[in-house]
């Protein structure tokens, strides 16, 4: 069973100007996702969901310049997302 709570770093841009390189986030594991939802899937990736189709999720980033997500490789089952982000600290307070 997973941790009800996950701490992760955000690497890369393609969140921008919401997450910054190195910023950490806290993940809650457990519950439904919806669009608008900031998730992180497997491997660590920071994304955000902008359409649920049953089973299926399609995340971009919010960067869409830098971002590689669903509109290169597809839809991702939401069995993928690993947590939904509940926090994560304004980037002039991050190291």
């Amino acid at each position: 069973m997973k941790p009800p709570v996950s701490k992760f770093k955000v690497y890369g841009n393609s969140m921008l100007p919401t997450l910054h390189e190195g910023q950490e986030v806290l993940t809650f594991n457990w519950g439904k996702v919806k669009v608008g939802d900031i998730v992180v899937v497997q491997r660590g990736i920071i994304k955000r969901i902008v359409k649920v189709e049953g089973e299926h999720v399609f995340v971009e980033g919010d960067n869409r310049v830098e971002s590689t997500d669903s509109r290169h490789f597809g839809p991702i089952n939401k069995s993928q997302i690993v947590g939904k982000v509940i926090y994560y600290p304004h980037a002039k307070y991050c190291l």
